[in-house]
């Protein structure tokens, strides 16, 4: 009889450890993506390099990452915002505690003062699990940057008065969340300006997306449930994340559009609601308000510089109209 109980007892322990060890194989895991700055003015374009604006870019980027990471078993993406919204640092921190996130990655794109800087590189944490947890995941994220052809700048850590430098990694580190500020290369640098163009932000999204599969499967076993997306996959989710947002943003900019325009005869109006009239000629009016009348040529050609996103326009309008014709000046003077 005492037999039987120990063998009954022993097939008891190996299940339960078994049934423990699936329940701890199959733990979520949740991913916080933070597209860098975002909202009104110029505290909320980041860094500008005409015709880059680094909060377009984020986003762009981050949308598609996180359709790209859909099919990992296990894992849970946000993103701390899906639209040109503003969020102080403490926000997007307190937004990934709300969640119960593991990690936020703070996506982001680099400019110099004097233009000579070049590279991919990664900010994290100086302290304890935060910086292995960051160590770790920026050094995947660096492979997948220089096998692109970009130089890996490292991965950093910056000390301040008040612990780590950046606020971002410090308020997430202050509610528990590993976090890194991943700056994808320096927009106004030749050599990086030029592979963002050949590789576009579903080729750095991509990139992202590989980094942060490694760094998942090496330290926690996570796999894919099935093929990664193909790019024209994680587009077209992209397109139609962004064609929501569109549809809401055409009636606003309708309804705002300036009462001199209005009287004009309108032939048309422009996938973000700007008014068109039968010459070609496009009414645009930036977000504080200021109005400019841009030719169907110009109008084209501004375009044509957000060519290599899935929201040209939607990029576009994130720009004064003081910018937009600064570009056309050195458009028309052969110096873009």
């Amino acid at each position: 009889m005492n037999r039987i109980l120990k063998l009954l007892t022993g097939v008891a322990v190996a299940v339960f450890l078994c049934l423990a060890a699936g329940a701890v194989q199959a733990q979520a895991y949740i991913l916080v993506l933070d597209p860098g700055h975002g909202g009104p003015g110029a505290s909320g374009l980041g860094c500008t390099y005409p015709p880059y604006s680094e909060k377009g870019l984020t986003l762009d980027v981050a949308t598609k990452l996180k359709a790209e990471l859909s099919d990992i078993p296990g894992l849970t993406v946000y993103m701390t915002r899906t639209g040109d919204t503003f969020l102080s640092l403490e926000e997007r921190a307190m937004y990934a505690k709300s969640v119960n996130a593991d990690l936020l990655i703070s996506l982001h794109f680099n400019s110099s003062g004097p233009h000579d800087k070049t590279g991919t590189e990664v900010w994290t944490s100086a302290f304890g699990n935060n910086f292995t947890v960051g160590a770790a995941l920026g050094q995947q994220l660096l492979q997948q940057y220089t096998a692109m052809g970009l130089e890996s700048k490292g991965v950093k850590t910056r000390l301040g008065d008040r612990g780590d430098y950046y606020g971002i990694i410090r308020n997430g580190v202050a509610v528990g969340i590993p976090t890194i500020i991943l700056e994808h290369c320096f927009l106004d640098y030749p050599t990086d300006r030029s592979i963002l163009e050949a590789k576009g932000t579903q080729g750095f999204a991509h990139a992202d997306a590989v980094g942060i599969y490694n760094f998942l499967n090496s330290n926690y076993g996570m796999t894919r449930g099935q093929a990664a997306p193909a790019a024209s996959t994680a587009s077209k989710a992209a397109s139609q994340d962004t064609a929501k947002t569109e549809t809401k943003t055409e009636s606003q900019a309708a309804a705002a559009a300036p009462a001199a325009q209005q009287t004009t005869a309108i032939a048309s109006q422009t996938k973000y609601g700007f008014p068109v009239d039968a010459a070609g000629n496009v009414y645009y009016t930036d977000a504080s308000g200021s109005k400019a009348t841009f030719s169907s040529a110009d109008w084209s050609w501004l375009l044509s510089q957000w060519s290599y996103t899935s929201d040209a326009e939607g990029n576009l309008k994130t720009l004064s109209t003081k910018d937009l014709q600064t570009l056309l000046e050195k458009h028309r003077a052969g110096q873009m």
